[in-house]
C-alpha cells in the first residue's frame, strides 16, 4: 500500500488509497387496492294505496294479489363516480313471510291483516316481471352518475285463511357493492 502526503503550507493531506465498498440489496413490495366509486341512496319512503279486504279472494286455500294495491317506484341512486355496476341484495331471510319466502312478511306490529304479505318485483310495471324475494340478489349495470332502479310492491292473499281489514307494512335493507 503507498501512502501519498502533500505538505503544501503546512498543512498534512494525505490521501489513502480507496477500499472496496460493501454492497447491499433490498427489496421493496408495494400493496394497495383501488375501490370502485360509490353513489348516494336516499331512504325509501312509500305509501300503499288502501283496498278493500272484499277485492281479494276469499277462498282460504287460495292465494292472490291485489292490482288495487300495486306500488311502483324507484331506488334511485345518485352522485355515481367511479361505478360502473352494483349488486343490491335485498333484505335477508328474517324479512321473508314464513309460509310464503319469496314475499315479505307484514311488520305491522299492531292491528296487523291476517294472511297477507307483499310482494316485490324488478319493474315498476306491476303486472309483469319476476320477484324480489327477501335475501335475493340483483346486479346493476351503471352508465352515468345517477341511476333508478326500478321496483314494484303489491299486496298478496296467503293461502291458509282469509284477508280481512288491518294494517300491512314492511321495513328492510337494502345492501348496495359497488363495481
Amino acid at each position: 500500500m503507498r501512502i501519498v502526503c502533500l505538505l503544501p503550507l503546512l498543512m498534512l493531506v494525505c490521501v489513502l488509497p480507496a477500499r472496496a465498498q460493501s454492497t447491499g440489496t433490498s427489496n421493496v413490495a408495494l400493496t394497495g387496492r383501488i375501490q370502485p366509486g360509490t353513489c348516494t341512496v336516499a331512504a325509501v319512503n312509500e305509501r300503499f294505496p288502501t283496498v278493500m279486504a272484499n277485492t281479494f279472494n276469499n277462498n282460504p286455500a287460495s292465494e292472490n294479489s291485489n292490482a288495487a294495491s300495486w306500488l311502483p317506484f324507484n331506488l334511485t341512486l345518485t352522485g355515481c363516480a367511479g361505478v360502473t355496476g352494483a349488486t343490491l341484495v335485498f333484505g335477508t331471510a328474517a324479512d321473508a313471510e314464513p309460509s310464503r319466502a319469496s314475499m315479505f312478511r307484514n311488520k305491522a306490529t299492531a292491528d296487523a291483516a291476517p294472511y297477507a304479505a307483499i310482494w316485490l318485483r324488478p319493474t315498476t310495471d306491476c303486472a309483469t316481471g319476476g320477484t324480489i324475494a327477501p335475501a335475493s340478489t340483483r346486479n346493476e349495470t351503471i352508465s352515468g352518475s345517477t341511476h333508478e332502479v326500478p321496483l314494484c310492491a303489491l299486496y298478496v292473499k296467503l293461502a291458509g285463511g282469509v284477508v280481512t281489514r288491518g294494517a300491512i307494512s314492511t321495513r328492510f335493507t337494502v345492501t348496495i357493492t359497488y363495481q
